[in-house]
């Protein structure tokens, strides 16, 4: 996988090629849990 046009990364897409399709999936599960955190526990402060 040495042309990874998926990310910018693509030294570390060469080593690892799972990362270029984990990415987008981990930067979505990231926000997705920081804004449900969020969510939680601003109704719960209130």
């Amino acid at each position: 996988m040495k042309n990874c046009k998926l990310c910018k990364l693509s030294q570390h897409c060469n080593d690892l090629p799972g990362i270029c399709i984990l990415i987008p999936y981990l930067t979505v599960a990231l926000v997705t849990v920081t804004i449900g955190y969020l969510f939680v526990t601003q109704e719960l402060l209130i």
